[in-house]
């Protein structure tokens, strides 16, 4: 299978990068070390994924234009992801009233077995599994073994090193920064980088596409 590697595929990389671009603002390199978050050194534009909700609803990327949302990949056999649950749910009922969203992507469970998870772990944040021929494919890029989202026009879209992992998308759908492993969400410096986030909301929401009601 030949797979096209879209540039967006190459943002786990791009860490290393910001870090460079950014010495001059201590908060950049204090953020990847004190939160394990780390930023782009600027926004990178994320293809749309087409998924399914627990209801079986179509649910796209675009359909949350306008808000600020931490796309949140995951597995029921992750330790690390039910450490990070949690601060998840917290910074959601904290933040969810100003513009911020959770979503929680598998492609790895059955549905079934994620339903089950989510309802013993009492998750609230909308939890998504595959709906349009979006799949996780393990693959060995220069000697790092890594994995990323494909679509169905085998197009690799994201990579997903290890769970968890989350993309920190901006109210235009844009990467501004991403976290591999467990993120202190509740450090003030993540705090801080969510809130000037919500903040700049107003840029986008009179162009947001129109929502689909309530989709959960």
């Amino acid at each position: 299978m030949q797979l096209n590697f879209r540039k967006i595929t190459l943002m786990i990389t791009a860490a290393a990068v910001a870090l460079l671009v950014f010495p001059a603002w201590s908060g950049a390199s204090d953020l990847a070390s004190t939160a394990n978050i780390f930023l782009f050194p600027k926004p990178l534009g994320v293809a749309d994924m087409v998924l399914k909700n627990h209801l079986g609803r179509t649910v796209t990327l675009r359909d949350f234009r306008g808000k600020v949302v931490l796309l949140h990949f995951w597995s029921v056999q992750c330790p690390a992801c039910r450490m990070e649950e949690p601060l998840l749910e917290k910074i959601k009922q904290n933040f969810g009233p100003s513009g911020l969203e959770i979503l929680g992507v598998n492609l790895v469970d059955q549905p079934q077995a994620i339903f089950n998870h989510c309802a013993s772990n009492k998750i609230s944040f909308p939890v998504l599994f595959d709906g349009g021929g979006f799949t996780l494919k393990p693959l060995n890029v220069g000697g790092k073994a890594t994995a990323f989202v494909i679509n169905p026009q085998q197009e690799a879209i994201l990579e997903v090193p290890g769970f968890p992992t989350t993309y920190i998308l901006d109210c235009r759908g844009d990467a501004v920064g991403f976290s591999v492993g467990p993120a202190r969400w509740d450090h003030r410096m993540a705090l801080s980088l969510i809130q000037g986030l919500l903040a700049n909301r107003r840029t986008c929401i009179s162009s947001a596409p129109q929502m689909f009601g309530n989709l959960f």
